[in-house]
């Protein structure tokens, strides 16, 4: 039996699409618990014609993609990747030593601008696998409690083709990484005032519409442009007091009625370490921001659902975050940061 364990997954940036990344030495390769990864190919019936009989007279192969699916626990290096890929973005600032950096991810200029991706896969180190012009069109994070944090990572791609893996060198390039815990997370909303997150999840989503990216002539995707992009926050916290639950229920001024205003708060903080360092006193970490501002300002537009009250239960509240375009422009609407020891001579 061939165990999964002798899989392999990797990633690389292409300079551009229709290029795919040849050069081994520039992949990164990803741990992950489980995924599919592979070619999706598209075969349609021939219609039913008048006059020819009972059976199914043709089915034909019209077009392929690459996908890929995985569910991960991130790690400091492989998560700038996905940082990237959800937001198209990245400016890194290597520290005063020169052993650890900074990487701060956002939308550019042009925010449907993301990077193309090469996958190479090689399901039980059996044969490999090539997927050119891959984009990550979703990420999402989840949290809880006394835990690691988890993820999940989807790709949509183009051609793929058969490679051989004996220059991959893949086993020295794996991200085997420090994690990231819950226990040394930090949670406030607004900045400076705590609470008590059961569980969360933020989710990054990117449209890319596959309908609209075949052309006449050609079996693979033309582009995978994306149209549109989503950012949002999902988070389980316990209720001690009635204020955050009055202001996302009721009156964002807490005036005692019930109004139509929504409750807009983009002075958060999401942060998270690991347990290890990247340099003294610096730990590996990543903090999600918004644009920092508060009412009609702020760029986070917040939601509860019904408090579910059981017995023997805490009172607990499921609010969302959804971040929307900032008032000003000046202010980014999205800010995903990330200390790692990827300097910036490797790049991202």
């Amino acid at each position: 039996m061939t165990a999964a364990e002798g899989s392999f997954l990797g990633l690389a940036k292409q300079t551009a699409k229709g290029t795919p990344n040849t050069t081994d030495a520039s992949f990164d390769y990803l741990l992950f618990r489980e995924g599919q990864v592979g070619p999706q190919n598209m075969v349609i019936p021939l219609d039913p014609e008048v006059g020819g009989g009972a059976m199914l007279r043709n089915m034909v192969k019209v077009g392929v993609t690459s996908g890929a699916q995985l569910s991960i626990i991130p790690r400091p290096e492989t998560l700038g990747h996905f940082f990237y890929g959800v937001t198209g973005s990245v400016q890194t600032t290597d520290d005063v030593g020169g052993n650890y950096a900074t990487h701060v991810f956002k939308l550019g200029s042009d925010q449907f601008a993301a990077p193309y991706y090469t996958l190479r896969s090689a399901p039980g180190n059996m044969w490999g696998e090539q997927f050119m012009d891959c984009r990550i069109n979703t990420l999402a994070l989840q949290w809880r409690g006394a835990s690691f944090v988890e993820g999940a990572a989807s790709f949509l791609g183009g051609l793929p083709s058969v490679v051989s893996t004996a220059a991959w060198n893949a086993l020295s390039q794996v991200d085997a990484g420090p994690q990231f815990l819950s226990p040394i997370g930090d949670i406030e909303l607004p900045t400076g005032t705590d609470v008590s997150v059961l569980s969360g999840s933020f989710i990054a989503q990117s449209a890319i519409p596959l309908d609209e990216q075949f052309v006449v002539g050609s079996y693979s995707p033309q582009a995978l442009d994306i149209v549109s992009r989503s950012f949002a926050l999902q988070l389980a916290i316990k209720i001690t007091d009635k204020n955050l639950y009055e202001r996302m229920m009721f009156d964002p001024a807490q005036g005692g009625s019930w109004l139509a205003d929504v409750f807009r708060e983009a002075r958060i903080k999401l942060l998270f370490n690991s347990d290890q360092e990247a340099d003294v006193g610096v730990p590996y970490s990543f903090q999600i921001e918004a644009n920092g501002q508060a009412g009609d300002d702020a760029n986070i537009v917040w939601s509860a659902q019904q408090i579910a009250v059981r017995a023997q239960r805490q009172l607990v509240m499921a609010v969302t975050g959804m971040f929307t375009a900032s008032p000003n422009p000046a202010n980014d609407p999205i800010t995903l940061t990330l200390v790692n020891k990827r300097l910036a001579a490797q790049g991202y």
